[in-house]
């Protein structure tokens, strides 16, 4: 009887493996027929379906499951706005695409003086577009010119854009401009009260900490002491404050 039972479990056994590779035949035969039906996209704020559709070059009617997730991804990632991609192939027919937006962290001024791209903190070049816009410092001087698909080569211009976004709102709010000289940068500061905009020496290191040593001196120096008018602030040594001030002068009242 052992023996009988034994032969029947492997009779059994050849049956539901049979069953299984049939149902994935089945299964496999199915998938390698399904058509793409639609794409739908999620993500997108400043790159458009159309410009998504251009660069993966799928169109309805193509076998779904013959189209590569990875390569998919890569050609989205080529679009100076996406950051990150994610594709995948539904049993329904439809393409899903997910998209991360890289998010600008400084504006790119031109030596005429004209706004021609974002810039992320990772030093990757976004075009302008009318879909949003974002209130970051500005940052103008020697730059390179826009490559869609390369980051900033210039590694000083690479480690300010990487700590922008560490400085604060405050902080943040404080820079209007952003110059790369021959030393270094040299920071614009917003207007405020009777301070107008005070030229800041920054040097070509250690950005996040002097930005936030400015932001400290600002509200501890600048805001309370509108009687002086200062010509310039140097925070390229470590951890001080250097600045050129003078007392304002007091504006005389004359009468006919």
């Amino acid at each position: 009887m052992a023996k009988k039972a034994s032969i029947w479990k492997k009779v059994f056994g050849i049956f539901f493996l049979a069953a299984i590779c049939t149902a994935g035949y089945s299964g496999w035969k199915w998938l390698s027929a399904v058509k793409v039906v639609g794409i739908q996209m999620q993500g997108l704020v400043n790159s458009t379906e159309s410009e998504i559709r251009e660069i993966i070059r799928v169109d309805t009617g193509m076998v779904l499951f013959e189209l590569d997730d990875d390569i998919l991804e890569d050609r989205i990632r080529r679009h100076p706005w996406i950051m990150d991609a994610f594709v995948s192939r539904l049993p329904t027919g439809m393409l899903d695409i997910r998209v991360i937006e890289r998010r600008p962290v400084a504006q790119v001024m031109t030596s005429d003086g004209e706004i021609s791209n974002y810039v992320d903190r990772n030093g990757f070049w976004m075009p302008m577009t009318e879909s949003a816009w974002y209130p970051v410092p500005i940052v103008s001087g020697d730059l390179e010119s826009f490559n869609p698909v390369m980051p900033v080569k210039d590694r000083v211009v690479r480690e300010m854009l990487f700590d922008l976004p560490e400085i604060g709102p405050q902080a943040d709010a404080l820079v209007s401009e952003l110059m790369r000289t021959e030393t270094g940068f040299e920071v614009r500061t917003t207007p405020e009260g009777l301070h107008e905009s005070i030229p800041v020496l920054l040097g070509d290191s250690n950005f996040r900490n002097k930005l936030q040593l400015l932001q400290a001196f600002w509200e501890q120096e600048v805001t309370l002491r509108q009687d002086l008018e200062f010509a310039s602030i140097d925070l390229r040594f470590n951890s001080q404050v250097v600045t050129k001030q003078q007392p304002r002068p007091l504006e005389s009242n004359t009468s006919n």
